[in-house]
């Protein structure tokens, strides 16, 4: 299948995923999404891979759900909860068929991971950065919510509060320190390192990874991993349906000036504390 907002390619029972907006920083847009589901599904019936690498194309893995709105589009909170949980919920299981999938995915997070790319990157099985990543969920300072609660499961409960409470964005180093990803290499030894990890899991049975994953996976559902998820998509619906002084700021910059300037003026209220 051709894909406009992918790449996907196969070698030695490795796939290769990698997400190809470069110009909008791999942005997850809704017409990616629905490759993405595509994609996913594809994958899980092809007999040839056994393990997935997925990255994106540039210099970011991804920047996160694209906040860019099309002429005569509605701001979020204009839309109904249903209409919004319904959306929200779409992409909630389109990043969970990674969690069920029987086969292993390994991120190279090559750039930017941040918002619900960060929560992407940490939903794969292993995660391996370049030494230039940069995670975390800046998108709490303009008014919105985590889809896709994950980070307290990555880093526990203080500094998931500390990072979902704040905004603030991690260095690779202290997501590795955090138990957030796996390790940092350098960017050009980044895909090596990923193919090196994935070669290992091709020479064991398939039906050993198959269930070892699972094994794991049910040890997290059995902590709440599922239920929490689906409570926050709750949660989430409300904070972003929710009209905001911050929220609108934001969006009256972006209309008038464009996306960059709405994000500089956010950035600009936390230059001091950061």
């Amino acid at each position: 299948m051709k894909y406009q907002n992918l790449l996907f390619e196969k070698k030695d029972e490795i796939g290769y995923l990698t997400l190809n907006r470069p110009d909008k920083l791999n942005a997850l847009s809704r017409e990616l999404m629905a490759e993405l589901r595509l994609a996913l599904d594809m994958i899980e019936d092809d007999p040839e891979v056994k393990v997935v690498i997925l990255t994106g194309a540039g210099r970011a893995f991804s920047a996160g759900f694209d906040i860019g709105t099309k002429e005569g589009e509605p701001e979020i909170y204009d839309r109904t909860a249903d209409e919004w949980r319904s959306h929200l919920k779409q992409n909630i299981d389109t990043f969970l068929k990674i969690w069920h999938s029987s086969k292993p995915y390994i991120a190279a997070i090559n750039g930017y991971a941040l918002a619900g790319a960060c929560e992407l990157a940490q939903i794969c099985d292993i995660k391996i950065a370049s030494e230039n990543a940069v995670l975390g969920e800046p998108e709490i300072r303009f008014g919105t919510g985590p889809p896709v609660l994950i980070t307290p499961f990555s880093v526990g409960l203080a500094k998931a509060k500390e990072l979902l409470l704040t905004g603030e964005t991690l260095t690779a180093q202290e997501a590795e320190r955090l138990g957030m990803i796996n390790r940092v290499v350098p960017l050009d030894r980044l895909m090596a390192e990923c193919e090196k990890t994935a070669r290992k899991i091709t020479k064991i049975a398939r039906v050993g990874v198959k269930f070892n994953k699972a094994a794991i996976n049910h040890a997290f559902e059995n902590m709440g991993f599922l239920n929490t998820i689906y409570h926050n998509l709750d949660l989430v619906t409300l904070f972003d349906i929710t009209r905001t002084e911050e929220q609108e700021a934001f969006n009256k910059i972006r209309k008038e000036k464009g996306l960059r300037a709405a994000l500089d003026w956010r950035d600009a209220l936390f230059k001091e504390e950061d």
